[in-house]
């Protein structure tokens, strides 16, 4: 299967880098509403099967614009919605965000368990966000947009089997409505093709940088 990972386009609560993790959320900006626009524009090209979109209002609002071009119905997802911040919930200071962040290292590290007061663990977080894109495999999706949260998408991509190497994060955080193009592979393996129109080299070492041409 060919899956597009897609971060929402931006909210005033991006901007004021508010911890908004709860049903409904901010909706996209007007800045947000321009970028989804561009998204649908920017992937024409691609075939897309289905387009799923997180239920939360920012990424169906980004979701749309990509499904309606292609007379798709946008199926939403709770499985796909962000990383709960419990407790943290809408907080915009850097402690929060630094308490925050820490959980997702240190699942990438084993610790599952790990939450956020209020919050879930990894393995919840993980399992509810990879049996959205299993349903779509068993079904005979070829090819899938999926749009849903930063943090959601770069843990879930992080802890995959895959050439992801995750120093790129530290250099290239996703972007609103940023993509990336991974493909699936043998042994639950994935091959990450491109972050946010970066080339990835497939070696088994990890992802390589390549320098952007055109």
């Amino acid at each position: 299967m060919r899956l597009l990972l897609i971060r929402h386009g931006e909210t005033a609560s991006n901007v004021v880098q508010a911890l908004d993790t709860a049903a409904p959320g901010a909706p996209l900006n007007e800045v947000g509403v321009a970028q989804a626009e561009r998204l649908a524009e920017q992937l024409a090209t691609e075939e897309l099967d289905a387009v799923y979109s997180s239920p939360l209002i920012r990424a169906r609002m980004t979701a749309t614009p990509l499904a309606t071009t292609r007379g798709l119905l946008l199926a939403e997802y709770a499985g796909l919605r962000e990383i709960s911040a419990g407790e943290l919930e809408m907080r915009t200071d850097m402690e929060a965000q630094l308490a925050y962040r820490d959980v997702f290292f240190r699942w990438l590290q084993g610790d599952l368990l790990a939450k956020i007061p209020g919050g879930e663990d990894g393995r919840t977080a993980l399992e509810r966000f990879s049996a959205v894109i299993e349903r779509a495999g068993a079904d005979g999706t070829q090819s899938l947009a999926v749009v849903s949260h930063g943090a959601m998408l770069m843990t879930w991509l992080a802890s995959r089997k895959s050439n992801f190497d995750l120093s790129l994060l530290r250099h290239s955080p996703l972007q609103n409505t940023g993509v990336a193009v991974l493909e699936s592979g043998p042994a639950d393996r994935w091959t990450v093709h491109s972050w946010q129109g970066q080339t990835l080299s497939s070696g088994s070492g990890g992802a390589t940088r390549r320098a952007a041409r055109g």
